[in-house]
């Protein structure tokens, strides 16, 4: 089953055992509807301007034991609807701990973010570094910690997974027309082979003038085909995977792109080629020199 993935994902997934906890991240990331119609009546009554911007709402689910989180995460995966990030507490007895609950929760699910919620006395960040390795999916949070750090990282770490998602489909459209383009050169280079070997047994070894022109005139035509239909696709798509390259990547991602630009390159080459093997000569050049060494 795979729903329809909207094109701003702010799903969070809060992972502690401590009940109280999760009412601090509702109140932080969700606050009741009126605090906004409040801060407008306010602002229109005394004059004042808000002092904040608008508040970011993100949809948030809670779980109390790492199991359960693990559950939660599987289940929106399959479901094609993830989890963007996840605040995963450090210590949550009697289950999983959260260095095993991230591990489960990166088995399901290998984009998603997560902050660690840790007080000084949990694991030292060199273990936990040593256990999960490097990562630019995970961050840490000490306790005590308050509303602006979590604002903060709810809104960095949202816009990071919008930000990795939409690129990750950019890079898998760019390999399905590589794809799509060599199979359409390979088809053309397939037809011509079959419409040169058929010419060949139609008309032997020569050809009359009026056989040549018409011929010319047949490559004319599918050169500018070609030209219109594969190069100009082609080109477009080197473009675009020139300015991901730009952008920012992880080196997974900027590997799989490289390989697409590495293939468009062939496949432009390949064209190149072709088109300059295709060219045909006017029948005027032909004759000429036909006549030249009779």
């Amino acid at each position: 089953m795979t729903g329809h993935q909207p094109a701003d994902n702010r799903r969070i997934l809060v992972i502690d055992d401590n009940v109280s906890i999760h009412d601090d991240f509702r109140k932080i990331l969700a606050p009741p509807a009126e605090s906004d119609s409040l801060s407008q009546a306010r602002a229109a009554l005394f004059g004042e301007a808000p002092t904040l911007p608008p508040q970011v709402h993100y949809d948030l689910d809670f779980a109390s034991q790492g199991r359960e989180g693990f559950g939660l995460a599987q289940s929106a995966r399959q479901a094609g609807n993830p989890y963007a990030l996840a605040f995963v507490d450090m210590r949550m007895p009697p289950g999983w701990d959260g260095l095993e609950t991230i591990e489960h929760l990166w088995y399901v699910d290998p984009e998603i973010q997560i902050v660690i919620c840790s007080a000084y006395s949990d694991h030292p960040w060199e273990d936990v570094s040593r256990r999960i390795g490097e990562t630019d999916k995970l961050l840490i949070l000490m306790k005590p910690f308050n509303s602006i750090e979590v604002m903060q990282l709810a809104n960095s770490l949202t816009k990071k997974w919008n930000l990795a998602h939409s690129v990750k489909k950019q890079i898998e459209c760019l390999a399905l027309n590589v794809t799509q383009r060599a199979t359409e050169l390979r088809d053309v280079n397939e037809w011509l082979q079959a419409h040169v070997a058929s010419r060949v047994e139609e008309n032997g070894s020569t050809q009359s003038e009026g056989e040549m022109t018409a011929t010319f005139h047949q490559k004319e035509e599918f050169l500018a085909i070609m030209s219109h239909e594969i190069f100009q696709p082609m080109n477009d798509l080197v473009g675009k995977v020139a300015l991901l390259l730009n952008s920012t990547l992880n080196p997974e991602q900027r590997e799989h792109l490289a390989t697409v630009e590495r293939c468009a390159h062939d496949v432009l080459s390949l064209l190149s080629d072709m088109h300059e093997f295709m060219a045909p000569r006017k029948p005027e050049t032909r004759v000429r020199e036909s006549q030249g060494r009779g």
